[in-house]
């Protein structure tokens, strides 16, 4: 199911935009309307969006602001600016829209444009993404940047890479130690989410990324970017070690790495 954000304060282009994409959609779909930035951005931190539909000359805070407010949550959806005459200023192209598209266009060029963030989105929808808390903030993570997920005390707690931290805006706290990233959900519901991309459970306290493993016996394996070993439990053994044995073969036939 891909979720997609029409945001524009008027009820005539939100009808226009969702017509189109209904046209072009040939995947199952589900399409939010929001009346306002705010609204959009309150929702946001409930929903992931795998597409956002973007007015820029809105009530309240206007598409520029809000689409750099976008990329504080989310660096990974496709964006698409909408306007009926701004041009393209240095905040556009900070915030990466995927297409700009004019209200003046004809009925063929918004046909195209649509299909290409749809086409874009698809490409991207082939990774999940994770929604995640770090300190006050709210983060939605791409999975191919996770490198493992634990359990960890009372919550359960993601760890990524360094390059992707820099992205995420990640940082070491006043005390030199990382924040922790706490998942929203459970290891067991994380889990249905990852096992089809590549994603292993060795052991009920943690899941990996089979992307990051860089040593491994039949009892035991590491992980990129990380100093200790992880143990594959007995009961697992023999599951986690067919399903690491598939991804290496898919990996190494160009089939990308999905199980």
């Amino acid at each position: 199911m891909y979720k997609i954000a029409i945001c524009d304060d008027s009820r005539q282009d939100r009808r226009y935009l969702l017509n189109h994409i209904k046209r072009r959609a040939k995947d199952e779909i589900q399409i939010y309307e929001y009346a306002s930035g705010e609204e959009l951005l309150a929702a946001m931190k409930e929903t992931v969006f795998e597409a956002v539909f973007l007015d820029v000359q809105m009530q309240g805070i206007d598409g520029n602001e809000t689409a750099k407010r976008i990329r504080e949550l989310d660096v990974s959806l496709v964006l698409a600016f909408c306007t009926g005459f701004v041009e393209p200023s240095p905040v556009t192209f900070e915030v990466q829209p995927y297409r700009y598209i004019m209200k003046n266009m004809t009925e063929e060029q918004v046909a195209d444009y649509v299909g290409d963030v749809l086409d874009k989105m698809k490409e991207n929808g082939a990774m999940p993404s994770l929604l995640a808390n770090v300190g006050k903030r709210q983060v939605v993570i791409r999975a191919e940047h996770v490198i493992y997920i634990e359990k960890y005390k009372k919550f359960t707690r993601m760890h990524i890479t360094a390059q992707a931290r820099k992205r995420y805006g990640i940082y070491p706290e006043r005390n030199g130690e990382l924040p922790d990233i706490k998942l929203i959900e459970k290891l067991p519901v994380t889990f249905e989410t990852l096992k089809k991309h590549g994603f292993g459970w060795p052991h009920d306290s943690y899941i990996i990324n089979f992307q990051y493993i860089c040593a491994c016996t039949a009892k035991d394996f590491q992980l990129a970017e990380v100093d200790h070993m992880f143990a594959i439990a007995r009961s697992k053994a023999k599951e986690f070690n067919e399903q690491k044995n598939r991804f290496m073969c898919a990996k190494y036939v160009g089939r990308g790495g999905r199980i």
